[in-house]
């Protein structure tokens, strides 16, 4: 697995970031929070309603004084950074120098993670360079379904051990699982609590509203009262804290 994970670094050189995108400020990534967003590009995984599919691949390098500049001309009027992508633990340099730089600013980082790459996780938080873990929990934790929600075998061990370093390290963690029509189904977001409880995960689960991707056939998204729902029956059943995240208002 350690193989792997350090070949996720790809062609980045040391002053060298395969840039996504910036989005100065934002209140969505870290909810509630004014936060410079950064994204890196590329992610190992082949989720089939990825909202930016765009950066799971692709090409277009910067010097990291060009991502600096962005985050020291924001930091004014913002809290944190958010580490987002694609997948920013593929690009594990990059996340180093830039989460290091929001330190020295006096800015909180956050770390949006398919938790595919557990050996860089615990190396961020282990060098204090990490505030928050935001993991991405797709399906409960074991094969085929994570397969199947992932595009790919064998993902759901790293996310497993991601989930235990942020207990271990006592990072403060936001477990979200994303709600498509088709997957996961509301069986399944059910074991995904009672997997996080069996780990010890005291973090709420986020259950949000999927949504078609660009380009992609439109599909309606569940309801957020089924939403809302699904989240109370996760609290009641299995015991522990559970919300509900949708765009607009369709409750009615």
């Amino acid at each position: 697995m350690k193989e792997e994970e350090e070949k996720g670094e790809g062609r980045d050189q040391s002053r060298r970031v395969n840039l996504g995108g910036i989005v100065s400020l934002s209140t969505v990534d870290w909810t509630g929070v004014a936060a410079t967003v950064v994204f890196l590009r590329g992610c190992p995984l082949k989720c089939p309603h990825c909202q930016n599919w765009h950066l799971r691949s692709g090409e277009s390098f910067e010097d990291l004084a060009v991502v600096e500049e962005k985050i020291r001309s924001a930091s004014p009027f913002v809290s944190c950074v958010v580490l987002s992508g694609g997948e920013p633990l593929a690009q594990p340099r990059a996340a180093q120098k830039i989460a290091g730089l929001a330190k020295e600013l006096g800015l909180k980082v956050g770390i949006e993670t398919c938790g595919f790459y557990p050996n860089v996780l615990r190396d961020l938080v282990e060098a204090e360079l990490v505030d928050h873990v935001f993991l991405d929990v797709k399906a409960p934790l074991s094969d085929p379904e994570y397969a199947r929600a992932t595009g790919r075998e064998a993902v759901a061990p790293r996310v497993k051990e991601c989930l235990e370093i942020c207990l271990a390290l006592e990072v403060p963690l936001e477990v979200r699982t994303t709600v498509f029509p088709e997957m996961p189904s509301l069986e399944e977001v059910g074991t995904i609590g009672e997997h996080l409880q069996n780990l010890g995960i005291e973090s709420p689960l986020t259950i949000q509203q999927g949504q078609p991707r660009e380009g992609e056939e439109p599909f309606d998204p569940v309801p957020a009262k089924e939403l809302r729902d699904l989240a109370e029956a996760v609290k009641k059943l299995i015991g522990i804290e559970a919300e509900y995240r949708s765009r607009g208002d369709d409750e009615d």
